[in-house]
């Protein structure tokens, strides 16, 4: 595990795709500023100055296939909340796909991309900064619940180092084990929800994320499974 720190990247997730041949697994890229951070479906990433903002690599396995990498972003959630504990032992929630809610606001996003045989791990975590006003009913930083500054490279390095535990025991076949723990963190269960996919919507109560990774809902007077679509 290498750090390579920046003062500002347009993203982290980009720098490592464009340069993917410089770095080996789990090498860490970071910035302290990101002009052109994104989420999922190219939403936009805000996160000032105090935010840990970094991307990781890992190789594509030959005995993975294809199906299981959709599960990534599910581990790299889970791996952001162990590694979290590690700093502060509080309740931190897993909301899928890709998501960390504390005190029921977002307080880190996560974007795994593709990038030829390898995969890029970005992950923006709200740890020393301060919210702004316009996200503020939404967002949450971890400085603002506990009052205290944190070392980003502390944080970082317990959570890189929980994914490639994580991602060892996957690979290992412990995938029920590793989904039962996310569950017991499902921010949505048994909450009222509204899935967007494409231009349709689907409302009911969320239930657990199941084997495949995908978001069990109750509508219609039975249990429905998705693999995509955006919460609203």
């Amino acid at each position: 595990m290498r750090f390579f720190n920046f003062e500002e990247l347009e993203s982290t997730n980009d720098f490592l795709k464009n340069n993917a041949e410089l770095f080996q697994e789990y090498d860490i890229v970071t910035a302290r500023i990101q002009t052109k951070g994104r989420g999922r479906r190219g939403k936009v990433w805000f996160a000032n100055e105090g935010a840990a903002i970094f991307s990781f690599l890992i190789n594509e396995r030959k005995d993975l296939n294809s199906y299981d990498y959709i599960k990534l972003p599910l581990i790299a959630g889970l791996a952001t909340i162990k590694g979290l504990k590690k700093i502060e032992n509080l309740n931190y929630m897993f909301k899928w796909t890709n998501d960390v809610y504390l005190n029921k606001k977002k307080l880190s996003g996560i974007l795994v991309e593709k990038a030829g045989s390898n995969f890029i791990i970005g992950i923006g975590i709200n740890i020393n900064n301060n919210i702004p006003i316009q996200v503020k009913n939404t967002a949450v930083s971890l400085k603002e619940i506990t009052g205290i500054t944190y070392s980003l490279f502390t944080v970082i390095s317990s959570v890189v180092d929980s994914f490639s535990k994580l991602y060892d025991d996957f690979e290992k076949g412990k995938w029920k084990e590793i989904i039962e723990e996310i569950n017991h963190m499902n921010y949505l269960k048994n909450s009222p929800t509204s899935l967007k996919i494409g231009d349709k919507y689907i409302e009911g109560i969320a239930q657990n994320i199941n084997i495949d990774g995908e978001i069990e809902i109750f509508y219609e007077g039975k249990i429905h499974t998705f693999s995509m679509g955006e919460i609203v």
